[in-house]
C-alpha cells in the first residue's frame, strides 16, 4: 500500500502536533509560539501544499480528545 500526499501531511502534522506538546512542556520552544507557527515552520517544503487549517486542526482535535488511547 502506497500512501497519498495528504495521508503522509496528516501524519506528520500528527507528529509535529505531538512534538509541540512535548517541546512546549520541555521549555524547548517560546510559550508565546503558537502550534500552527510551529507546524509551518517545521513540516517539509514538499507537504505545506496540503496543509490548511481545518487540516490542523482536525488532527489537533483528534489527537487531543484521544490522549490515553494513543498513549
Amino acid at each position: 500500500m502506497v500512501l497519498t500526499n495528504r495521508e503522509k501531511t496528516i501524519i506528520i502534522t500528527s507528529h509535529l502536533v505531538s512534538l509541540y506538546s512535548e517541546m512546549i512542556e520541555e521549555g524547548k520552544i517560546p510559550q508565546n509560539q503558537s502550534v500552527i507557527d510551529f507546524l509551518m515552520k517545521t513540516i517539509p517544503k514538499e507537504y505545506k501544499p496540503d496543509v490548511s487549517i481545518d487540516l490542523i486542526d482536525d488532527v489537533f482535535m483528534f489527537i487531543s480528545s484521544r490522549p490515553m488511547e494513543l498513549s
